[in-house]
């Protein structure tokens, strides 16, 4: 069954992690495809959330080895997509692209902040490992106090203010980071023991679908009534940092509900995990494409027009990953693997 998914070596949880979190942020930039109801548009941020998360994840899952070889890595996986995406927007939309936008690429800010975050997760893991909860909780305390400082707080949603979403995203990523490596412990060294306690059942500790679920969905309540209070008056603005601690715990408890043997099922399905599998595949370029596609011109059929823009996406997205290891494959030294251009 696992080589239908290649989810050999893979963690099942976080595949299903980001088909979700791909949903979520695409879903929260569809406002031009709703024509009645656009306050129906939310869940960016904890799609956001999940996506740092995931990267954290992943990276504290892989190889070691020195710095340049680290990052080397990282920028392979993620500008040949950038790179072939600007030379088809060109020429499909008619985007403009400068060498900074290259770079830096503005249009899209968790790109470059991503690529900061890994100069620093490479110290973390180099130096910090066995300091993991102090490095959690000290990030967290300088993020509050920066908060202050940074954060707008007469009017803004901190989840809006790009300035301050570099900052405070880093939670996510660093939870990820620690989750994986509590993975490898035994039962009571792992940091977020207490937290895996709540929804642990029987023999194993095995993870409890219904509890997990409903301390995601908890979370996610309070999280939204500490984003929302800011509008009863300005001055609950001050306040909007402490929405950060039960967005961390709805990520933590969604990732517990995935890794359920229940929800896992779905690699049993043949199409439906396939699904799953490839569109958690091709997260960054979904995130890079959707923003060209959108389009009011489906209105008149809502609500098929919502699935009919999701596959759209998902074509597209899945037509630029394999420019983009095509691309990859030009500037490298071996011979061609026309096979590799097209797996995910």
């Amino acid at each position: 069954m696992e080589k239908i998914y290649r989810l050999e070596g893979k963690n099942k949880a976080i595949v299903i992690f980001k088909f979700f979190a791909a949903l979520l942020i695409t879903y929260s930039h569809m406002g031009l495809l709703f024509p009645k109801y656009g306050e129906l548009v939310t869940g960016g941020v904890i799609g956001d959330g999940m996506f740092f998360f995931c990267s954290g994840f992943t990276l504290f899952m892989g190889r070691d080895g020195g710095f340049m070889n680290w990052y080397k890595r990282r920028v392979s996986r993620i500008y040949p997509s950038i790179i072939m995406w600007a030379l088809f927007s060109a020429v499909a939309f008619g985007w403009t692209w400068g060498v900074t936008d290259l770079i830096t690429t503005p249009r899209y800010w968790f790109i470059p902040c991503i690529m900061v975050y890994y100069v620093i997760f490479y110290l973390i893991r180099r130096y910090l490992m066995n300091y993991m909860k102090l490095v959690f909780v000290g990030s967290f305390l300088l993020i509050f106090v920066l908060s202050f400082f940074i954060l707008d707080r007469s009017s803004s949603v901190m989840y809006a203010q790009v300035s301050f979403m570099r900052i405070y995203f880093f939670m996510f990523m660093l939870m990820g980071a620690i989750v994986a490596l509590d993975l490898s412990k035994n039962e009571g060294e792992r940091i977020f023991e207490p937290l895996i306690k709540i929804v642990s059942i029987g023999e194993g500790n095995k993870i409890d679908i219904f509890r997990s679920f409903s301390l995601f969905f908890g979370n996610i309540v309070v999280y939204y009534a500490c984003m929302g209070i800011y509008k009863a008056d300005a001055f609950y603005c001050n306040f909007q940092i402490v929405s950060l601690i039960p967005l961390l715990l709805a990520i933590y408890y969604f990732f517990l509900f995935c890794s359920c043997g229940e929800v896992q099922r779905v690699f049993e399905k043949p199409l439906l995990g396939n699904i799953v599998y490839a569109v958690s595949a091709l997260t960054l370029e979904v995130y890079l494409v959707q923003y060209a596609l959108f389009t009011d011109l489906w209105n008149a059929i809502f609500p098929l027009n919502i699935p009919l823009m999701y596959v759209l996406i998902f074509v597209v997205a899945y037509s630029l990953r394999c420019l983009a290891q095509l691309f990859s494959q030009v500037f490298s030294e071996t011979d061609f693997e026309w096979k590799r251009v097209f797996k995910l």
